[in-house]
């Protein structure tokens, strides 16, 4: 592996944990605000409001760590093949990017993936239950 390739496979393997990490903590908060507005007896549309930027604050978050597991696979094959990418992240993403439309789809899709619906679904659900019983 070249010291490039080595340097940025450390940094986006590092980037990608810590973005792990921050998502759980997207779902903490969004879990302990909205117990909050519950208690606080908040409207169904302050509550729904809640839970729809979370989501889709989660499904952006989770669209860039997969942008960097891709790197980071890129960066492994590379090794095998003894070339040097090192360095390159953005001239890489910007030749794949795509247009709003391809961004907006990514980020739809990240939307509905289940490790990150499954939180806001459940919230989703308690909500309507709680406003419809």
């Amino acid at each position: 592996m070249t010291d490039r390739n080595q340097a940025e496979w450390l940094l986006q393997q590092q980037s990608y944990d810590q973005m792990e990490k921050q998502a759980l903590w997207l779902k903490v908060v969004a879990i302990v605000l909205w117990l909050w507005l519950v208690q606080t007896e908040s409207s169904l549309v302050l509550q729904l409001g809640l839970i729809g930027v979370f989501w889709l604050h989660e499904a952006i978050w989770k669209t860039q760590q997969s942008r960097t597991a891709e790197r980071l696979l890129a960066l492994e094959q590379a090794l095998s093949q003894g070339q040097d990418i090192g360095c390159q992240w953005h001239q890489s993403w910007l030749q794949q990017r795509g247009g709003a439309v391809s961004l907006a789809l990514s980020y739809l899709k990240h939307c509905f993936k289940p490790t990150v619906a499954i939180t806001y679904l459940v919230l989703l659900a308690a909500t309507f239950a709680r406003h419809f019983n």
